[in-house]
Protein backbone atom coordinates (compact mmCIF):
# COMPACT_ATOMS: atom_id res chain seq x y z
CA UNK A 1 0.00 0.00 0.00
CA UNK A 2 1.43 3.28 -1.05
CA UNK A 3 2.41 5.59 1.92
CA UNK A 4 0.20 9.11 2.11
CA UNK A 5 1.79 12.24 1.65
CA UNK A 6 2.38 14.49 4.59
CA UNK A 7 -0.57 16.41 5.71
CA UNK A 8 -0.44 20.25 5.57
CA UNK A 9 -1.65 21.30 8.91
CA UNK A 10 -3.52 24.83 8.46
CA UNK A 11 -1.65 28.29 9.67
CA UNK A 12 -2.97 29.41 13.31
CA UNK A 13 -3.85 32.42 13.93
CA UNK A 14 -3.27 34.90 16.94
CA UNK A 15 -0.53 37.74 18.04
CA UNK A 16 2.08 37.67 15.61
CA UNK A 17 5.86 39.08 16.91
CA UNK A 18 8.86 39.38 14.91
CA UNK A 19 11.85 37.31 16.32
CA UNK A 20 13.42 40.90 18.18
CA UNK A 21 10.33 41.48 19.87
CA UNK A 22 9.73 37.58 21.01
CA UNK A 23 13.71 37.59 22.42
CA UNK A 24 12.39 40.67 24.31
CA UNK A 25 9.62 39.08 26.02
CA UNK A 26 10.35 38.07 30.15
CA UNK A 27 8.93 35.20 31.01
CA UNK A 28 5.99 34.49 28.39
CA UNK A 29 2.75 32.22 28.84
CA UNK A 30 0.68 30.39 26.70
CA UNK A 31 1.31 30.63 22.83
CA UNK A 32 2.51 33.24 20.03
CA UNK A 33 3.14 33.09 16.53
CA UNK A 34 6.85 34.14 15.43
CA UNK A 35 7.39 36.06 12.00
CA UNK A 36 10.85 34.38 11.03
CA UNK A 37 11.66 35.44 7.21
CA UNK A 38 9.22 34.94 5.60
CA UNK A 39 7.26 32.48 7.82
CA UNK A 40 5.25 32.32 10.55
CA UNK A 41 5.93 29.86 13.71
CA UNK A 42 3.67 28.73 15.94
CA UNK A 43 5.16 28.36 19.28
CA UNK A 44 3.49 26.95 22.26
CA UNK A 45 2.96 26.76 25.98
CA UNK A 46 6.26 28.85 26.61
CA UNK A 47 5.84 28.62 30.16
CA UNK A 48 6.66 24.99 30.40
CA UNK A 49 9.58 23.95 32.32
CA UNK A 50 12.08 21.56 30.35
CA UNK A 51 15.16 21.83 33.20
CA UNK A 52 13.12 21.50 36.18
CA UNK A 53 16.33 22.02 38.74
CA UNK A 54 17.72 24.94 36.50
CA UNK A 55 13.96 26.19 35.61
CA UNK A 56 14.44 26.78 32.26
CA UNK A 57 11.34 26.79 30.13
CA UNK A 58 10.12 26.25 26.82
CA UNK A 59 10.68 30.17 26.30
CA UNK A 60 14.68 30.05 27.26
CA UNK A 61 15.10 26.68 24.49
CA UNK A 62 13.60 28.71 21.79
CA UNK A 63 15.14 31.87 22.43
CA UNK A 64 18.64 29.96 23.00
CA UNK A 65 18.07 28.63 19.18
CA UNK A 66 16.80 31.78 17.58
CA UNK A 67 20.11 33.42 19.47
CA UNK A 68 22.51 30.88 17.67
CA UNK A 69 20.54 30.35 14.44
CA UNK A 70 23.37 31.80 12.11
CA UNK A 71 26.09 29.54 13.97
CA UNK A 72 23.83 26.64 13.77
CA UNK A 73 22.01 26.44 10.45
CA UNK A 74 24.97 25.68 8.70
CA UNK A 75 25.36 22.24 10.44
CA UNK A 76 21.67 21.48 9.92
CA UNK A 77 20.74 22.79 6.40
CA UNK A 78 19.04 20.66 4.15
CA UNK A 79 19.82 17.47 6.10
CA UNK A 80 17.23 15.57 7.00
CA UNK A 81 16.34 15.47 10.60
CA UNK A 82 15.87 12.62 13.50
CA UNK A 83 13.50 14.66 15.95
CA UNK A 84 14.51 13.29 20.12
CA UNK A 85 11.51 14.47 21.48
CA UNK A 86 10.97 15.61 24.96
CA UNK A 87 7.29 17.61 25.06
CA UNK A 88 7.26 17.58 28.57
CA UNK A 89 11.07 18.51 29.69
CA UNK A 90 13.86 16.36 30.36
CA UNK A 91 12.41 14.45 32.97
CA UNK A 92 9.63 13.41 31.35
CA UNK A 93 9.23 10.43 28.15
CA UNK A 94 11.03 10.81 25.68
CA UNK A 95 10.07 9.80 22.10
CA UNK A 96 11.76 9.83 18.63
CA UNK A 97 10.18 10.62 15.25
CA UNK A 98 11.59 9.99 11.98
CA UNK A 99 8.41 9.67 9.90
CA UNK A 100 5.94 13.43 9.96
CA UNK A 101 2.41 12.57 9.59
CA UNK A 102 1.52 16.25 9.34
CA UNK A 103 3.46 19.25 8.77
CA UNK A 104 3.30 23.11 8.38
CA UNK A 105 3.04 24.08 4.28
CA UNK A 106 6.65 25.79 5.11
CA UNK A 107 8.22 22.17 6.70
CA UNK A 108 10.39 20.47 3.81
CA UNK A 109 9.83 17.07 3.66
CA UNK A 110 12.03 14.22 2.05
CA UNK A 111 10.79 10.11 1.85
CA UNK A 112 13.12 8.10 2.37
CA UNK A 113 13.28 3.94 2.60
CA UNK A 114 15.06 3.36 6.06
CA UNK A 115 17.27 0.07 6.54
CA UNK A 116 14.08 -1.89 7.30
CA UNK A 117 12.35 -0.94 3.58
CA UNK A 118 9.80 1.56 5.23
CA UNK A 119 9.46 4.70 3.08
CA UNK A 120 9.33 7.65 6.19
CA UNK A 121 8.82 11.02 5.31
CA UNK A 122 11.38 12.98 6.97
CA UNK A 123 11.75 16.80 7.86
CA UNK A 124 14.37 18.67 6.76
CA UNK A 125 15.67 21.62 7.69
CA UNK A 126 15.61 24.71 5.69
CA UNK A 127 15.20 27.40 7.11
CA UNK A 128 15.44 29.11 10.93
CA UNK A 129 11.35 28.44 10.59
CA UNK A 130 12.02 25.13 10.23
CA UNK A 131 14.20 24.89 13.30
CA UNK A 132 11.81 26.58 15.49
CA UNK A 133 8.99 24.18 14.48
CA UNK A 134 10.63 20.99 15.22
CA UNK A 135 12.28 22.81 18.53
CA UNK A 136 8.15 23.57 19.68
CA UNK A 137 7.32 19.88 19.42
CA UNK A 138 9.69 19.72 22.13
CA UNK A 139 12.77 18.59 19.87
CA UNK A 140 15.37 19.79 22.52
CA UNK A 141 18.19 18.17 20.84
CA UNK A 142 19.47 18.53 17.36
CA UNK A 143 20.60 15.34 15.22
CA UNK A 144 20.69 15.88 11.57
CA UNK A 145 21.69 12.96 9.07
CA UNK A 146 25.67 13.60 8.26
CA UNK A 147 24.55 14.19 4.32
CA UNK A 148 21.95 16.68 3.07
CA UNK A 149 19.10 15.60 0.87
CA UNK A 150 21.03 17.42 -2.37
CA UNK A 151 23.49 14.50 -1.91
CA UNK A 152 22.25 12.03 0.54
CA UNK A 153 24.52 9.26 -0.24
CA UNK A 154 27.60 11.18 0.18
CA UNK A 155 28.54 12.28 3.84
CA UNK A 156 29.65 16.32 3.98
CA UNK A 157 31.44 15.14 7.36
CA UNK A 158 33.46 12.24 9.40
CA UNK A 159 32.22 11.94 13.38
CA UNK A 160 33.77 10.51 15.71
CA UNK A 161 32.71 9.93 19.12
CA UNK A 162 34.73 9.39 22.21
CA UNK A 163 32.56 8.20 24.89
CA UNK A 164 34.06 7.56 28.68
CA UNK A 165 31.16 5.56 30.41
CA UNK A 166 33.57 4.90 33.47
CA UNK A 167 36.70 6.30 31.85
CA UNK A 168 37.98 10.03 33.57
CA UNK A 169 37.74 12.72 31.87
CA UNK A 170 41.21 13.46 31.84
CA UNK A 171 41.23 10.33 29.86
CA UNK A 172 39.25 11.73 27.40
CA UNK A 173 40.94 15.11 26.61
CA UNK A 174 44.18 12.64 26.34
CA UNK A 175 42.34 10.40 23.63
CA UNK A 176 41.17 13.78 21.43
CA UNK A 177 44.58 14.50 21.14
CA UNK A 178 45.70 11.53 19.68
CA UNK A 179 42.95 11.83 17.51
CA UNK A 180 44.38 14.93 16.37
CA UNK A 181 48.04 13.48 15.94
CA UNK A 182 46.77 10.76 13.61
CA UNK A 183 44.79 13.22 11.88
CA UNK A 184 47.40 15.53 11.38
CA UNK A 185 49.93 12.43 9.74
CA UNK A 186 47.22 11.54 7.24
CA UNK A 187 47.03 14.87 6.45
CA UNK A 188 43.31 15.73 7.59
CA UNK A 189 41.94 18.54 9.47
CA UNK A 190 39.61 17.55 12.13
CA UNK A 191 37.52 20.00 14.65
CA UNK A 192 36.94 18.80 18.19
CA UNK A 193 33.92 19.64 20.26
CA UNK A 194 32.20 19.15 23.14
CA UNK A 195 29.34 16.32 23.21
CA UNK A 196 27.24 18.24 25.95
CA UNK A 197 26.76 14.59 27.34
CA UNK A 198 29.89 12.40 28.51
CA UNK A 199 32.32 13.02 25.84
CA UNK A 200 33.82 14.91 23.01
CA UNK A 201 32.92 14.54 19.20
CA UNK A 202 35.63 15.08 16.21
CA UNK A 203 34.15 15.80 13.37
CA UNK A 204 36.40 15.88 9.65
CA UNK A 205 34.58 17.76 7.34
CA UNK A 206 35.08 16.51 3.95
CA UNK A 207 33.72 16.96 0.29
CA UNK A 208 30.77 14.95 -0.50
CA UNK A 209 32.60 12.68 -2.71
CA UNK A 210 32.33 9.62 -1.21
CA UNK A 211 29.69 6.92 -0.20
CA UNK A 212 29.03 6.07 3.33
CA UNK A 213 30.34 2.55 3.29
CA UNK A 214 33.78 3.93 2.47
CA UNK A 215 33.81 6.87 5.12
CA UNK A 216 32.64 4.44 7.39
CA UNK A 217 35.68 1.92 6.36
CA UNK A 218 37.58 4.97 6.75
CA UNK A 219 36.66 5.84 10.39
CA UNK A 220 36.83 2.27 11.22
CA UNK A 221 40.97 2.27 10.11
CA UNK A 222 40.90 5.80 11.75
CA UNK A 223 39.54 4.64 15.25
CA UNK A 224 41.59 1.45 15.15
CA UNK A 225 44.76 3.46 14.71
CA UNK A 226 43.80 5.98 17.23
CA UNK A 227 42.88 2.86 20.11
CA UNK A 228 46.25 0.59 19.09
CA UNK A 229 48.34 3.62 19.89
CA UNK A 230 46.94 4.51 23.51
CA UNK A 231 45.39 1.05 24.12
CA UNK A 232 45.29 2.15 28.28
CA UNK A 233 43.16 4.52 27.85
CA UNK A 234 41.67 4.31 24.14
CA UNK A 235 39.48 1.50 22.50
CA UNK A 236 37.45 0.35 19.40
CA UNK A 237 35.57 -2.60 21.54
CA UNK A 238 31.78 -1.96 21.33
CA UNK A 239 30.70 -4.28 24.71
CA UNK A 240 31.13 -2.11 27.83
CA UNK A 241 31.95 -4.87 29.97
CA UNK A 242 34.83 -6.24 27.79
CA UNK A 243 36.35 -2.23 28.34
CA UNK A 244 38.75 -1.31 31.02
CA UNK A 245 37.42 1.35 33.27
CA UNK A 246 40.14 3.60 32.02
CA UNK A 247 39.42 2.80 28.50
CA UNK A 248 37.46 5.08 25.83
CA UNK A 249 35.04 4.12 23.82
CA UNK A 250 36.26 5.56 20.04
CA UNK A 251 32.67 5.02 18.30
CA UNK A 252 33.54 5.66 14.86
CA UNK A 253 29.87 3.25 14.04
CA UNK A 254 27.69 6.28 13.51
CA UNK A 255 29.20 7.27 9.86
CA UNK A 256 26.40 5.13 8.70
CA UNK A 257 23.59 6.20 5.92
CA UNK A 258 20.59 7.50 8.48
CA UNK A 259 22.78 7.95 11.51
CA UNK A 260 23.17 10.75 13.64
CA UNK A 261 25.11 12.56 16.46
CA UNK A 262 24.30 15.69 18.44
CA UNK A 263 24.71 18.74 16.03
CA UNK A 264 27.33 21.25 16.52
CA UNK A 265 25.32 24.11 18.59
CA UNK A 266 22.56 21.91 19.94
CA UNK A 267 20.94 21.73 23.33
CA UNK A 268 21.29 18.74 24.80
CA UNK A 269 18.71 17.15 27.50
CA UNK A 270 20.56 16.81 30.29
CA UNK A 271 20.90 18.77 33.74
CA UNK A 272 22.35 22.05 33.53
CA UNK A 273 21.03 22.37 30.00
CA UNK A 274 24.54 22.22 28.10
CA UNK A 275 25.49 22.77 24.74
CA UNK A 276 27.70 20.83 22.08
CA UNK A 277 29.89 23.43 21.61
CA UNK A 278 32.69 23.64 19.32
CA UNK A 279 36.31 23.70 20.43
CA UNK A 280 39.87 24.90 19.68
CA UNK A 281 42.26 22.11 20.32
CA UNK A 282 44.07 24.75 22.42
CA UNK A 283 40.77 24.42 25.16
CA UNK A 284 41.56 20.79 24.71
CA UNK A 285 44.76 20.80 25.91
CA UNK A 286 44.03 23.53 28.71
CA UNK A 287 41.24 20.74 30.17
CA UNK A 288 37.97 22.38 29.01
CA UNK A 289 35.08 21.27 30.52
CA UNK A 290 31.66 19.46 29.30
CA UNK A 291 29.80 22.27 32.00
CA UNK A 292 31.46 25.04 30.56
CA UNK A 293 28.65 25.58 27.90
CA UNK A 294 25.42 25.51 28.95
CA UNK A 295 22.19 27.22 26.68
CA UNK A 296 22.16 30.76 29.05
CA UNK A 297 26.23 31.35 28.09
CA UNK A 298 26.89 30.46 25.00
CA UNK A 299 24.90 33.20 22.77
CA UNK A 300 27.35 35.14 24.91
CA UNK A 301 30.63 33.03 24.64
CA UNK A 302 29.82 33.29 20.67
CA UNK A 303 30.74 36.74 20.47
CA UNK A 304 34.28 36.00 21.06
CA UNK A 305 34.62 34.14 17.96
CA UNK A 306 33.30 30.73 16.60
CA UNK A 307 35.86 28.01 16.63
CA UNK A 308 34.56 26.42 13.80
CA UNK A 309 34.42 29.25 11.60
CA UNK A 310 36.19 27.85 8.84
CA UNK A 311 34.63 24.22 8.85
CA UNK A 312 32.62 24.09 5.97
CA UNK A 313 36.13 25.63 3.81
CA UNK A 314 37.95 22.83 4.63
CA UNK A 315 36.18 20.06 2.86
CA UNK A 316 38.75 17.65 2.11
CA UNK A 317 39.33 14.33 0.68
CA UNK A 318 39.98 11.20 1.95
CA UNK A 319 42.73 8.98 0.96
CA UNK A 320 42.28 5.45 0.84
CA UNK A 321 44.17 2.77 -0.76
Amino acid sequence: MAKEEVKRTKQKRGPVVTVEEFLSLERPKGDLLVKVGREQVSVTSLDRIYWPDENLTKFDLLTFYLKVADYIMPYLQDRPAILQRYPRGIKAPMFFQQDLDSAPEFIKTARLTNQEGRQLDYGVYSTVGSLLHFVNLGTIEQHPWHSTVKRLDNPDWIAIDLDPKRAPWENVLQVALMVKEVADEVGLEAFPKTSGSSGIHIYVPLKPTNEYDKVAEFARLFASEVAQRAPKIATVERTIAKRKSTQVYVDWMQNARGKSLAATFTARAKPKAPVSMPLTWKQVEKGVKITDFTITNVPELLKKGDPWADFFKSRQSLKMN
